[in-house]
């Protein structure tokens, strides 16, 4: 089975430029955890999840002066620059997880279940050609296991 067989090609988008609380009331209006980001091509720019908007209410943890001076290591000065932009990000652009994870069309449903369950990550978005076509989410391969029971 192939991504396109299962995407859901009603996908609710955002731009980079989106205030960060019509981006939640989109959620919240259409019950959906994360939406993508696209440019004015259809492109995905990123992602903006339900993780991304708790970093926006929850200040980040500032690194203790001593790892600091006794080399605290990259990841950890990364981590805590990248929770600092998303708690102060005013724009989905600012808030968003970017690269966002995709497949394409044509690729296998076995391939965006195991990048969800690798990446620990609630849904894919399905390009065709670069361009945004659909999402595949958990919840499809619920709904697949329901409907392989009838046959």
């Amino acid at each position: 089975m192939l991504a396109k067989d299962v995407m859901k090609t009603e996908v609710v988008t955002v731009r980079e430029s989106t205030p960060v609380k019509e981006v939640a009331k989109l959620m919240l209006e259409h019950d959906i955890s994360g939406l993508p980001v696209v440019d004015k091509q259809g492109n995905v720019l990123g992602v903006v999840s339900e993780l991304d908007l708790m970093r926006k209410q929850i200040a980040p943890n500032e690194p203790r002066i001593w790892a600091t001076l006794w080399g605290m290591d990259e990841n950890s000065v990364e981590k805590y620059v990248d929770a600092l932009k998303k708690y102060m990000g005013k724009t989905a652009g600012e808030v968003m997880t970017s690269p966002a994870l995709t497949v394409d069309v044509f690729d296998s449903l076995e391939r965006a279940g195991n990048l969800m369950f690798d990446k620990q990550i609630k849904r894919v978005f399905v390009t065709d050609d670069g361009k945004l076509a659909g999402v595949i989410s958990r919840s499809a391969f619920t709904k697949l296991l329901v409907e392989q029971d009838k046959e």
